[in-house]
């Protein structure tokens, strides 16, 4: 009778949750808009030319993770090609009595990276120096992070007294063959991002998930990009085994049938699957991640990697499918840093900066990192588009010249949570000059952020 009731209890909070999702009140609100002066586009427009390529060396396929290559030659690989850039880049003379040193900013502890505890970590050298961040004022630093510092030796406490700080430069961004964009350029482009979770805490109901393929169905965008997780490990459910089905089984009850359907009724939306490394019915949990495996999908969903980097259109989208954001925000210290950027601005930014999808060392513990695939992770470009799903606040930011979003995710609350929009407009033919040309997105793409 116990087991009866608790279940019964357990049921009704399911139908409780359910009924509060269908009575919002904020469905279809706009939460915020980046460059709210150009227009959001016209779901009556017929579908437009929709091009996806996979950039090349960068789509994972499916490896052994079981065992681990040793992870600091990884990381002096890494280290030796951005301290070459940084040399290249500034002035460095070790023989001066203001030291030019290049380094990995690290901690003192197994603790959280604090004011007193930086250390510089010189791989060459295999030696470390205690950071004096007094004469700074302005900085943001967080483990992992490779910068050049000059400074002062303070030899009696063998520490150096740093003035400067020197970034990696930034990597150029890519530019479109003249005649691919005058090809593409003839109506805006349309595309939708939803990330995972799918589903509410208490069941497997998937509401909010079906209420954005209704709504997609209306509006028929070009493309719908969706980010795992879809099955989540961290569902309570699964966590207590407390149901029925197999990951597999909801999987292909919640969304590939559902995507099927959605395909048949919305002929020529294309639609990008990115996993989740918390995705249950994948079969590989670490990162970098293969793509999902075609067998059970619709043939015309396209599945990548995670993270993903690949072409719509002309446009560079990079997606980094953990949660980096927060992740860098747990482990950051900062004064007076980026005054132009807020926190997500210049957490976004380390990224860029630091060319990589995880500069973060060590990783957080919700990440299995797999170094020997850390190639996949590097940027050949600045993106026009990086998406970052996080637990922090939904935002979309303009971060040297590249659009950063965080989409939120799609199942939070009673009331369901978030998802992104974005319209591109075509570029002028005025700005078309030469053989290459800069895609200027951040100045011709609106982003809104929308409750399911």
């Amino acid at each position: 009778m116990e087991e009866k009731g608790i279940q019964m209890e357990k049921q009704h909070k399911r139908n409780d949750v359910a009924k509060k999702f269908f009575e919002r009140g904020n469905k279809g609100k706009v939460e915020y808009v980046l460059n709210s002066n150009i227009s959001t586009y016209d779901s009556s427009q017929n579908i437009k030319q929709c091009k996806i390529v996979l950039i090349a060396d960068k789509q994972v396929e499916s490896y052994r993770y079981m065992y681990q290559t040793r992870i600091l030659e990884e990381l002096d690989v890494r280290f030796s090609s951005l301290s070459t850039i940084i040399k290249n880049h500034e002035v460095f003379d070790a023989f001066h009595i203001n030291q030019n040193i290049i380094g990995r900013i690290c901690c003192d502890s197994e603790g959280k990276l604090n004011d007193e505890s930086v250390l510089l970590e010189i791989p060459e050298k295999r030696n470390r120096l205690k950071l004096s961040l007094n004469k700074i004022e302005s900085y943001a630093l967080f483990s992992g992070q490779i910068v050049g510092v000059k400074g002062t030796m303070k030899n009696e406490e063998n520490c150096l007294e740093i003035n400067n700080i020197f970034e990696v430069p930034l990597l150029p961004m890519y530019k479109s063959p003249f005649g691919e964009l005058v090809e593409l350029n003839v109506k805006p482009l349309n595309i939708v991002v939803a990330a995972g979770p799918f589903t509410f805490d208490v069941g497997f109901g998937y509401e909010p998930f079906n209420e954005l393929l209704i709504k997609m169905e209306q509006e028929k965008p070009d493309l719908l990009i969706l980010l795992g997780p879809f099955v989540s490990e961290d569902h309570p459910l699964l966590i207590e085994k407390n149901t029925p089905k197999t990951p597999g089984e909801l999987f292909k009850e919640h969304v590939t049938d559902k995507l099927s359907k959605f395909i048949k009724a919305s002929p020529g939306v294309s639609i990008v699957m990115v996993p989740s490394t918390k995705d249950l019915f994948h079969c590989s949990f670490v990162f970098p991640q293969p793509p999902f495996p075609k067998s059970g999908l619709p043939k015309d969903v396209i599945c990548t990697s995670n993270p993903a980097q690949f072409r719509v259109n002309e446009i560079t989208f990079v997606i980094d499918n953990v949660d980096i954001l927060f992740h860098l925000a747990s482990n950051e210290i900062e004064r007076n840093a980026a005054p132009a950027l807020d926190r997500m601005g210049r957490l976004s930014r380390h990224i860029l900066i630091q060319r990589h999808l995880y500069p973060l060392f060590p990783t957080s513990p919700e990440v299995n990192l797999e170094y020997k695939k850390s190639s996949f992770l590097e940027l050949q470009n600045l993106p026009d588009i990086l998406i970052l799903p996080s637990k922090l606040k939904y935002f979309a930011k303009i971060v040297e010249n590249v659009i950063c979003i965080n989409p939120g995710y799609l199942s939070k609350g009673e009331s369901g949570g978030t998802y992104a929009k974005i319209t591109i407009h075509p570029l002028q033919q005025t700005l078309m000059e030469g053989a290459f040309i800069e895609n200027l997105v951040s100045k011709r793409a609106r982003v809104e952020i929308v409750r399911v």
